[in-house]
Parts: C-alpha cells; sequence; structure tokens
C-alpha cells in the first residue's frame, strides 16, 4: 500500500459512514434497474400511490393508474402547447407568477381500451425537472434526454423587444420539453415507467407519486460520491474513452453554435440593409420616365420581401440550432453515467484494500512477525492481559471481516459488472439515435441554406425581368417606322 496507516483508517472512516447509508440500497436499485417488469415501481409505496391516487375531492375518491404495457410512445401522441404565465399565492400573501405548459396526451388507437380519452395537464418548468431527477436516480445506467436550457446560450440578439426575446425563448424551451417527453416515452426503458405514464395523464397527485419512490435519498447518496474519479486507483478505458468523447462534443459543439450564431447574425444584418435598396428605387422612380419608373418601383416591393424573408428563415434554422444544442447537454448525461460507474468502482477497490489489508495482517501474526504500532496492543500491555489471548481474538475478528469483506466485494462485483453491461448497452444505443439525429440536423441545415439563396435568387431573378422588360421597350421604340 503506498498510503500511510493514519490515511487508510481516516478514509475507511468516512467511507464507511456513506457504505452504511447506500450499499444495500444500490446493490438493490441497480437490480431493479435493470429489470424492465419492475420498471418504475422500485417500492411497494410507489405501487401503492400509482394505483390509487388520493386527491382533494377527499380520501374515498380514488383515480385508477393504468400501467403501461408498452412504451407510451407508441400509445400516446403527446404534445406540449403555448406557455402560459399563471398567479398563485405564497405563504406570505404574495403573488408568484411562474410559466405553466400544457401537455395533451391523445390516444393513437381511438379503440385501445388502455387510453379511452384525451388528458390535458400543466406542468411547470420545475415538474420536468423533478421527473428528470426521478429518471436518473432510478435508472442510473441510461443516459436520460436533457432538458432545455434555463437560459439562451449561443444565440445572437436580434434587434427586437424584451417581450418577443422572452416570447422566442419560451417557444424555444416548448419545444424542447415536448422533445424531451417524446426521448422519454420512446425509450425502451423509461418509456415503460408508470411515473412517466403518470406525468402526461395524471395532474392531481403526481408529485406524491414520484417523493413517495424515495428517488431524493438515492439522488442525495449519488452526490455524496460523486468525487470517486478522483480516487479510483483502475480506471476501465472504456467508460474512460466516454468521457473523453462527451467533452470532445461539448467542445465540437460549441464551436459549431458559435460560429453559426455569428453567420446569423451578419447574415440577418445584410438581409435588413437590403431594405434600404426599396426606399432608394421607390425615391428614384420621381424623376424617371414611365417605363423605367414602373421597373423601379416593382423593384423596391421585390427588394422589400427579399429584406423580411430572412426573418421566418433565421427563425427556422434558430430550431435546428437548438436540436444540435440537445446534443450539447447530451454530453453532460454521459458524463453522469461514467461518474456513476466510477462509484461503482470506487466501491470494489475499497473492499479489494480492506480485504488485502486484514488478509496480510492475518499472514502476519500467523507467521509471528512482529506487526505495526496500535492502540489496542499498547493498551494490552497496559493492562496485563495475556498476549496469546489477545492474538486468537485478533485472528478470529479478522477471519470474520475477510469473510465479509469476501462476501461484500463479491457483492459489489456483480453490481460493478451488471451496471457496465447496461451502461455499455445504453451507449450504444445513444450512439445509433445520435448518428440518426446529427445526420438529419445537418441535412436540415443544408436544406435550409439551399432553400434560403433559391428564394434569394428568385427574386433577384424577378427584378432583372423588370429591368429587361424597360431594355427591350426602349429598343422597340427606337426602330424608325417603313
Amino acid at each position: 500500500m503506498s498510503d500511510s496507516d493514519t490515511d487508510i483508517f481516516d478514509e475507511d472512516h468516512c467511507h464507511e459512514e456513506i457504505h452504511s447509508d447506500s450499499n444495500d440500497e444500490i446493490s438493490e436499485k441497480v437490480e431493479c434497474d435493470e429489470d424492465l417488469n419492475a420498471a418504475g415501481s422500485n417500492s411497494d409505496d410507489v405501487n401503492k400511490v400509482c394505483a390509487t391516487e388520493v386527491d382533494s375531492k377527499g380520501p374515498n375518491h380514488t383515480v385508477s393508474a393504468i400501467e403501461p404495457t408498452a412504451v407510451i410512445f407508441n400509445e400516446l401522441k403527446i404534445t406540449v402547447g403555448e406557455p402560459e404565465k399563471k398567479t398563485k399565492t405564497t405563504g406570505l400573501k404574495m403573488l408568484e407568477t411562474f410559466v405553466s405548459y400544457l401537455i395533451e396526451a391523445t390516444p393513437k388507437d381511438p379503440d385501445a381500451a388502455l387510453f379511452e380519452e384525451v388528458t390535458s395537464i400543466w406542468r411547470r418548468y420545475s415538474e420536468f425537472e423533478s421527473l428528470r431527477n426521478y429518471l436518473c436516480a432510478t435508472y442510473p445506467s441510461v443516459i436520460v434526454a436533457p432538458l432545455p436550457e434555463k437560459r439562451a446560450n449561443f444565440v445572437w440578439k436580434k434587434m427586437t423587444t424584451n417581450q418577443s426575446d422572452e416570447a422566442e425563448f419560451l417557444e424555444r424551451r416548448r419545444t424542447g420539453l415536448e422533445s424531451f417527453l417524446h426521448r422519454v416515452s420512446s425509450h425502451p426503458k423509461l418509456g415503460l415507467d408508470k411515473i412517466v405514464h403518470y406525468f402526461v395523464t395524471k395532474e392531481e397527485g403526481w408529485k406524491e407519486a414520484v417523493l413517495a419512490t424515495g428517488f431524493q435519498k438515492q439522488t442525495d447518496s449519488w452526490l455524496k460520491r460523486a468525487n470517486a474519479s478522483m480516487r479510483v486507483k483502475e480506471p476501465d478505458s472504456r467508460f474512460e474513452q466516454q468521457k473523453l468523447y462527451a467533452i470532445q462534443i461539448q467542445s465540437h459543439i460549441t464551436a459549431v453554435l458559435k460560429t453559426r450564431a455569428a453567420c446569423a447574425e451578419k447574415l440577418f444584418a445584410i438581409y435588413k440593409i437590403h431594405g434600404n435598396f426599396s426606399r432608394v428605387y421607390k425615391e428614384w422612380a420621381l424623376v424617371e420616365d414611365a417605363s423605367l419608373r414602373e421597373a423601379l418601383q416593382k423593384a423596391a416591393v421585390e427588394v422589400d420581401v427579399f429584406s423580411k424573408s430572412i426573418d421566418t428563415l433565421i427563425d427556422e434554422e434558430e430550431l435546428i440550432a437548438e436540436q444540435l444544442k440537445e446534443y450539447y447537454y447530451f454530453a453532460d448525461s454521459i458524463k453522469s453515467v461514467c461518474q456513476k460507474h466510477e462509484a461503482h468502482q470506487y466501491d470494489v477497490e475499497w473492499f479489494e484494500n480492506q480485504l488485502a489489508i486484514c488478509v496480510n495482517e492475518k499472514r502476519q501474526i500467523e507467521a509471528g512477525e512482529s506487526t505495526s504500532f496500535s492502540f489496542s496492543g499498547m493498551k494490552a500491555r497496559l493492562l496485563g492481559i495475556d498476549k496469546q489471548n489477545q492474538i486468537e481474538s485478533r485472528l478470529e475478528q479478522l477471519t470474520r471481516d475477510i469473510d465479509n469483506y469476501e462476501l461484500e466485494l463479491e457483492k459489489h462485483r456483480e453490481i460493478l459488472s451488471k451496471f457496465n453491461d447496461n451502461a455499455l448497452t445504453e451507449i450504444e444505443y445513444f450512439k445509433q439515435q445520435k448518428r440518426t439525429d446529427l445526420r438529419e440536423v445537418f441535412i436540415s441545415y443544408s436544406i435550409l441554406q439551399i432553400k434560403l439563396n433559391r428564394e434569394g435568387l428568385a427574386i433577384w431573378s424577378k427584378i432583372k425581368s423588370f429591368f429587361d422588360k424597360v431594355k427591350t421597350t426602349r429598343k422597340a421604340a427606337s426602330v424608325p417606322n417603313t
């Protein structure tokens, strides 16, 4: 061992505190995480809450919950409607203003017995956060889709009012929340979760249901062990590669988004400056003859159309950029899975270290070698305790410790193996999804640029035709009569 005995004892003491709260829960949680039939029902409390909802109508009023038999996305068409500002009175009799989003779930098969009616419920952004936190804690090996950002990043500022900026931001967030629900509800594991189904179909009682799962305690357990990467001695190269990839993809997406924002800002300004041609052509037309005046007036109208066409096109480009930005935050989800792997890896290494210490000490005692200084040995000498009895007692204790550490080590190795297998499967699922999505993003961006240039070409070709007619008319007028 490279660490001193004192450091080991201090570290062991701290780690034992963490293990006493979380080891049993984590082993059970990992097993539940990989059991599709038990998805979303990791405790009896959840089943009770999901099976029976007690709402504001009274304790005798119950609402039965439907257990999904297929991923929710295949059964329901889920949309997130226009955001709406609402107010409520807080405990201090102050008005709190917040934004809610209308979630509509429509059965894709009207004749299906499971989903008989369209549901419309309101959810706040904080409730979406609670849902995602629950999913991250309950399914630690899954790369959970990210939520849209709280504050706009990698965007450029148009010459608009603050009110229109807020409306555009809320629209981008609405689109992001809808994408989040689509990704979660179509996932082969998350799409079977009863809490997710409850989120999109039941407005009352959902908070109680998700809190009953105890996910917050599991989240706190992961947070306590988040710095395991700094103490792992033998990191898994597969997950190290995924961490490096997550860092690299964030770097590349950041560069692309910044470049796109700079281009959009300059392109928007160029199009708007072309609006000056419209004013100039109109003024010029006043001093020309009828033929040229008509051409200049028509050209002024078309240039004005050209100047305004960028508004719609740039909004479409913003939506495409949001799809690319989603994968910037997906990289954080990959990092989170890697951190959880490191936490499990550290557990295995910790038990391996403790087992090695006990085995080494037992071997030294049995060989009659002198061991390092200990307060228990000093106490025994001072009190006159028989040394042979002390050795036998210590050997018995070490034997029990070795047996316990071997059991714990075997259990945590199994947990680590299961987690790694499931996490790598999820990473492969994510990569397939990523290839499809990014391909569509880049194709959509290319098509948009082609569309933008074609519209500009059509407008300038039309303007050219106006002046071609002027030239033809004058030539015809200059031919002498025969």
